[in-house]
């Protein structure tokens, strides 16, 4: 992982609420949706050499997403390796992820880039996490990373370890004081290698700790803060 491809990933997940990127390293080539979970992305290439899988997140204004986000129930992951019925996550995710499974995993096998890297952020990096592994699994003869920011914990620990095992090049980014990363909080753990960005700064207040938890989920913030990082 390099700066310069960290910015333009958080680039690439920001890019799937507004469908465009101002970075020319990133240029998007398709969309998918599933209307009725609510599940949105795009494809796009990187750096002219890099497939990339954008999952957007959660939207102040997008009910659909906050009723997925709370199905904090955890369930057998029906992709596991050698489906294993210990592996198991965010029952929300799931649903979410499997809504566009198809189209997801139709385009990592039809594109010619042999490299794949699958990015979203709050509850596209979830998404982002259970595509990474599961093209891992199931699609042959493909290089596989993934990058998320703010994301949440996405499933058990059985689940941490045969992700970390399938997609070691998994790096998960963490603004200061968001607090999107530390739900659910019981049953869960996280996946990949952790880059925490900003400094913490004391907080007076109840509304200064809500601003702050707040604005440290943003994607943009999460721009800024990489571009600060060294």
């Amino acid at each position: 992982m390099i700066k310069q491809e960290a910015i333009l990933y958080a680039m690439a997940a920001r890019s799937t609420y507004t469908n465009s990127c101002s970075d020319s390293n990133f240029c998007i080539t398709a969309k998918f949706e599933n209307k009725g979970t609510d599940t949105q992305g795009v494809f796009g290439e990187a750096f002219g050499k890099y497939f990339v899988i954008g999952f957007r997140g959660s939207e102040e204004t997008g009910a659909a997403d906050w009723i997925t986000d709370l199905k904090f129930v955890l369930a057998p992951y029906p992709y596991a390796p050698g489906n294993d019925p210990n592996i198991q996550v965010h029952y929300g995710f799931t649903e979410a992820y499997t809504s566009v499974r198809d189209a997801v995993l139709k385009a990592a096998r039809e594109v010619k880039l042999s490299q794949i890297i699958t990015v979203g952020h709050s509850l596209g990096g979830a998404l982002a996490t259970l595509a990474a592994l599961d093209i891992r699994q199931n699609v042959p003869g493909k290089a596989i990373s993934c990058y998320t920011f703010g994301s949440p914990k996405v499933g058990n620990p059985a689940f941490a370890a045969a992700y970390d095992k399938a997609v070691p090049n998994t790096y998960r980014f963490v603004n200061d004081k968001d607090m999107v990363p530390t739900i659910p909080p019981v049953g869960y753990v996280h996946v990949g290698q952790l880059i925490q960005l900003g400094q913490s700064k004391p907080m007076e207040g109840f509304l200064q700790r809500l601003t702050e938890w707040i604005d440290d989920h943003l994607p943009h913030n999460y721009i800024n803060a990489i571009q600060n990082l060294l």
